[in-house]
């Protein structure tokens, strides 16, 4: 390899020292990479392989020491050369870097003379040991009860970290579950309501008022649906399945209906394909909203002059259910993405339609809570079709 090719891996906080040492080996036709921290270094190892590591052993985190050690257990730089390049010179410091796995030890200030010449060496093959074996062996174990110690200490700060957290998701549970019950409680008011005007039942209304009530509704419905998700999504961890017997044609009718007035609304085809399913067991609730928000997300992102469908297939030892539409489909690298909370394709479709991110993530869960499967296939700007496998004898 020419010395325009070798290229040197620095892992060093300081961007003084950064820049010094590109100048100096740079002029010399090394290709240096700089790491700021540790992991970095260890991440630009394991992507390129360097002809020599220069390490700064002071490096805050995980320090030289640690980073050398690792860098050292990688299989394609077991003969690359690493060298401590530091400030530390006290007593015993150029022999613990060695024994965590260097094989030099250059001290700061950086010589500009010296450094080009001092790298060379190491490359051509140099390595520096500790002297005397029973002094590296005492070092060995003081640096492996150090190494526990830090280890020790990170478990309990993970630890610590972790209880803090579960605390934290407890009390936004409580939060989220305390507003959506707050906030439901007026909906159902308004709602009703609205239901009324529409009825005729709080007197006739004029033309403009009707369409005024339409709109009013269907917001109101909208925000109904985010509350409900928002609130089925905080009582999926510790919500029981109800499992009973239930016939999915009929558990879904109402539902089927309502959803073929909406696409009517939005100017879209609805067709619908189920005959009578034999009975099952399943969570009738759940099962309900797994279609509504497979069938909601098809609705939602299906513009119009579009076509939505429903098929439920009836199988002795498993129910299929099948939505398919022609919306503005789905990217291959975010398929998988989709079914987590609050994930929402960032698309100019997505910030126009409502929605918290949490339809999808409820739909896997109930699948998978009943033992089944649930896939997509989606071609960008054709549509997408989402696949539920329910097995006939639940599984929770």
């Amino acid at each position: 390899m020419s010395e325009a090719q070798q290229k040197i891996l620095y892992v060093e906080d300081n961007p003084d020292n950064q820049r010094l040492v590109q100048r100096i080996m740079g002029a010399r036709g090394y290709l240096v990479l700089i790491a700021e921290d540790g992991p970095e270094g260890v991440a630009l190892a394991r992507e390129t392989l360097p002809t020599i590591v220069l390490v700064d052993l002071g490096i805050p985190g995980l320090d030289g020491y640690e980073t050398t050690t690792r860098l050292r257990s990688m299989p394609h730089l077991r003969d690359v050369p690493i060298v401590a390049l530091t400030a530390d010179s006290s007593p015993g410091a150029r022999e613990r870097a060695l024994v965590a796995g260097c094989d030099g030890y250059i001290v700061k200030p950086i010589d500009a003379r010296q450094l080009p010449q001092l790298v060379a060496e190491f490359i051509d093959g140099r390595r520096d040991k500790v002297a005397a074996p029973a002094v590296e062996v005492d070092l060995l174990r003081a640096y492996s009860q150090r190494l526990v110690e830090r280890l020790e200490l990170r478990v309990r700060e993970l630890s610590a970290a972790n209880a803090e957290l579960q605390e934290l998701d407890r009390l936004k549970g409580q939060f989220l579950s305390s507003l959506s019950h707050e906030l439901r409680t007026p909906l159902t008011a308004l709602m009703g309501y609205l239901e009324l005007f529409d009825r005729g039942m709080l007197g006739e209304l004029s033309e403009p008022q009707r369409d005024a009530v339409v709109v009013m509704r269907r917001s109101s419905e909208t925000l109904a649906q985010q509350l409900n998700n928002l609130l089925y999504f905080q009582e999926l961890r510790g919500r029981a399945l109800n499992l009973r017997a239930l016939r999915p044609t009929e558990a879904l009718r109402p539902l089927m209906a309502a959803m073929q007035e909406r696409a009517r609304a939005q100017g879209l085809a609805f067709d619908i394909q189920a005959g009578d399913a034999l009975p099952m067991l399943a969570d009738g609730e759940a099962f309900e909203q797994l279609a509504r928000s497979l069938l909601d997300n098809a609705l939602k992102f299906t513009a119009r002059g579009g076509r939505v469908r429903l098929t439920v297939h009836d199988e002795p030892s498993r129910l299929i259910l099948r939505i398919e539409d022609t919306g503005q489909g789905i990217e291959k690298e975010h398929l998988q993405k989709i079914f987590l909370p609050f994930y929402r394709v960032e698309t100019p479709q997505a910030f126009i339609q409502p929605g918290s991110g949490l339809g999808l993530a409820i739909a896997r869960h109930i699948v998978e809570a009943h033992g089944g499967q649930i896939t997509v296939r989606s071609t960008p700007g054709r549509g997408s079709t989402f696949t539920v496998v329910l097995p006939r004898t639940s599984a929770p």
